[in-house]
């Protein structure tokens, strides 16, 4: 049995590294060679197979074709519909890491817990949604470990470094920087930051508007009509955006389904670095927050760490040499080193001291002693980037005469309007009657090291008190007995 496992579900790729008995992570190859399954998957219809990986990717059906479902992961509505059949997130990513847990398993024996990277800046939906896909699949989820604190494991251990290390992980979907300073074997995260939607993908869209551009010129006809042909074309786009990693200029030959003509298609990286110029900027402000919530300044930074398959362009390392004044040192192979990290989390987690990913809070009146005023605010009890598992009290007043029901919502964010924040769950307290306003209720919010919140609510007049798990309702969310049934249905599916 394989003892320590790490996998990397990752939004265009996923990868599955053990640790081997010289203490040493590896990565372990699917069926098909490969050491890494794009995260992709197609249902096909003749068969009742579902195809995972290059297969899936390679297919010609778009619409029976599932791309980077870990966009979705945070989004309780969302629903993939084949030939009538709902498929949430979870369940889609399920099918991924089913593909990767019986086929690795046959290298390197039963795979039961694992350590699953998500992104640092994943909220609570989405850490749920991705452990039900590791059960759904057969395995216990062991610890949740943010991916940048992944790499930053693989590449201390790799590479023996001591100090403050900030890790610049930008990949296909997702961006995320987190803070660490690493003392021997010891492992404390100082800050992480992070945007959503921000990543490899976005900059193929880009080159997608480029080639549709040219190729309207100089044909006067559309480029695609349909998304089969769509995904073909983006296809090329990425072809085309790791060439221009290597070269100053390349050039690419595209028709489109209707016979309207073939078109010479000319980048270059100036134009690319132009392109994708907005978005790398915003990535380099969600650094410099990070080094303002760690209180840093870019001197302080020993090592600047590069990982995820979008570093590779050469403008990431430009921008961030300019701004640290040293070269950025890439993980080693930057596709993989997340998933080699997670498998060294499995063994050394205990050493290893994170923090929370956001703020969590409740909605309350505060009087502004200035104005004289009550105004209704977010008061948070957790800050962001509390090392954690942790456990925080705030106490508050009921606002009026005999309230019956006290109703505590739980917040994500750190403004201090409402307006900004998610309301990600509410606590609902009944309490006494006949009662003066004024009453006190302590709010308790308890954050594991999976990321995971509790809320407890305690009214100290009488001692009644309330205590939930965050949890979340919406057709793409599975109860606890539809995860059970799931799983039991999983297990059967025929996934090549």
């Amino acid at each position: 049995m394989a003892e320590f496992v790490g996998i990397d579900l990752g939004t265009t790729l996923s990868g599955l590294a053990y640790l081997k008995s010289d203490g040493n992570p590896e990565i372990v190859p699917n069926a098909d060679g490969e050491r890494l399954t794009p995260s992709v998957v197609f249902f096909d219809t003749h068969e009742d197979v579902k195809l995972v990986g290059s297969a899936a990717r390679d297919g010609g059906e778009p619409d029976r074709t599932v791309f980077q479902i870990k966009r979705h992961m945070d989004d309780p509505e969302y629903l993939v519909d084949i030939d009538g059949k709902k498929w949430t997130p979870s369940e889609v990513s399920a099918l991924i890491l089913a593909k990767l847990k019986r086929e690795c398993s046959k290298i390197i024996g039963e795979i039961n817990e694992v350590v699953i990277t998500v992104p640092a800046n994943f909220n609570e939906l989405a850490r749920k949604s991705t452990i039900a896909a590791a059960e759904m699949a057969g395995m216990k989820v062991k610890r949740l470990v943010n991916e940048p604190t992944a790499a930053a494991v693989y590449y201390a251990h790799n590479q023996g470094v001591q100090g403050r290390i900030l890790v610049y992980d930008l990949g296909g979907g997702t961006l995320d920087t987190t803070i660490l300073e690493v003392q021997g074997d010891n492992i404390r995260i100082l800050t992480s930051e992070g945007a959503r939607h921000l990543g490899g993908s976005n900059f193929d869209e880009l080159l997608l508007d480029a080639y549709t551009e040219q190729y309207q010129k100089q044909t006067g006809a559309q480029l695609y009509s349909d998304e089969r042909h769509r995904r073909r074309i983006l296809q090329a786009t990425e072809d085309a955006k790791k060439m221009l990693s290597k070269l100053q200029r390349v050039n690419d030959t595209v028709s489109n389904d209707q016979s309207n003509g073939i078109a010479r298609i000319d980048l270059t990286r100036d134009g690319f670095e132009k392109m994708v110029r907005q978005m790398l900027t915003r990535t380099v402000m969600l650094v410099e927050q990070a080094l303002d919530s760690a209180k840093l300044k870019p001197s302080d930074i020993d090592h600047v760490v590069l990982v995820g398959g979008s570093t590779r362009i050469p403008k990431v390392k430009q921008i961030l040499e300019k701004l640290f004044n040293k070269t950025p040192k890439s993980c080693g192979n930057v596709d993989e080193c997340v998933a080699l990290g997670a498998a060294l989390f499995a063994k050394k987690s205990a050493r290893i001291q994170e923090v929370c990913n956001a703020s969590y809070g409740t909605l309350a009146m505060i009087y502004n002693a200035k104005t004289g005023e009550e105004k209704l605010m977010n008061s948070i009890v957790i800050p962001k980037n509390t090392p954690i598992p942790c456990s925080r009290t705030q106490v508050y007043q009921t606002s009026e005469d005999n309230e019956r029901v006290i109703e505590v919502d739980i917040t994500q964010g750190e403004d201090d309007d409402p307006r900004y924040v998610d309301i990600i769950g509410r606590i609902t307290l009944e309490v006494p009657p006949n009662r003066p306003k004024g009453c006190e209720i302590a709010v308790t919010f308890s954050y594991d090291e999976n990321q995971r919140v509790r809320a407890l609510v305690v009214d100290k007049q009488s001692g009644r008190s309330r205590e939930v798990a965050v949890s979340y309702k919406g057709a793409g969310v599975l109860s606890d007995e539809e995860l059970k049934k799931k799983s039991v249905s999983l297990r059967q599916m025929r996934i090549e």
